[in-house]
Parts: C-alpha cells; structure tokens; sequence
C-alpha cells in the first residue's frame, strides 16, 4: 500500500523529468561600456527549445573568469521560450578595475539555467521546491569584440 502510494506520487515528478531540456550555448561576450573603475560586458547566449511545450525560465547563476578579472552573478531570467524555437540573450557582466581598463584575452564562463516547464502541476512542483529543472552551461574563448558603447558602468 505504501509501495503503491510511493509510485503514484513519484510519478509526475518522473514525468516532468523525461521533457526536453532547453540547450545553452554561450557565443562570446562583448563590452558594452568603459568607466573610470569598471567596464560593462554583454555575455551573449543562444537559447534552444527541441520541445513541443513552452518553457519559462526562471534563474540565470554564472560566473566569469577573464585575465582582466573575475565576475559571479544571478540574474532573473524574466521569459518564456516559446516551442521549437531559438532565441539570443545577453546577460550583464562588469569587471572592476584600479587605473587603466584591462583588455580581455581571454574568458570562461560557468552556469546554471533554471527553468519552468508548462502546466498546473509543474507550477506547484516547482514552488514546492520538489522538481527545479535546470541546466549546467560553459563556454570559453580567447578575445572579446566591442560592441555597441552604452552609457559607462555606475551612470544609470
């Protein structure tokens, strides 16, 4: 009886495990902006959806390691990614510096995605705490382009 109540619970959590995960593929990053102590970067990802189902995310957790310095951060991810589709995003970056800015080489970043897939019962799980989906991401390379200049990094 217990046995039998056991698997009737697990099985929706078994279930939301076997979706399709969303893939993360980080292409570069970029700085945006030059101040007197820091320097903004957009760190750009590409953002796939194999599945069928929309998928909310939820939470972006990465860190940065350049020659120029280091960065760990969260950010809100704020979207949903709609089925069978393949979206860029950026995410912000800022490395401090004392004097003159360092020009990034070299950088590798590490991540986590966590997301939300569709439906009543993933929503609850997912407040629960019982089922989170996430994915693991990372990505390295060896120069930065500059990209469009925004306002400098402490002026908003």
């Amino acid at each position: 009886m217990v046995l039998r109540l056991l698997v009737i619970l697990a099985l929706p959590v078994i279930t939301l495990g076997c979706t399709t995960n969303p893939g993360v593929r980080v292409t570069g990053i970029e700085k945006v902006s030059s101040g007197a102590t820091a320097d903004e970067y957009a760190l750009r990802v590409e953002l796939r959806n194999p599945s069928d189902e929309s998928l909310v995310l939820d939470r972006w957790e990465y860190a940065v390691t350049t020659n120029a310095g280091a960065w760990q951060g969260e950010w809100i991810a704020s979207r949903t990614l709609p089925a069978r589709s393949i979206t860029v995003d950026t995410l912000p970056v800022v490395l401090g510096h004392a004097a003159e800015p360092i020009e990034v080489t070299n950088w590798r970043v590490t991540g986590n995605l966590r997301f939300l897939r569709k439906g009543q019962l993933a929503e609850t799980l997912f407040d629960l705490g019982v089922s989170r989906p996430d994915v693991d991401f990372s990505a390295s390379g060896v120069q930065t382009s500059i990209g469009a200049e925004a306002p400098a990094v402490n002026s908003r």
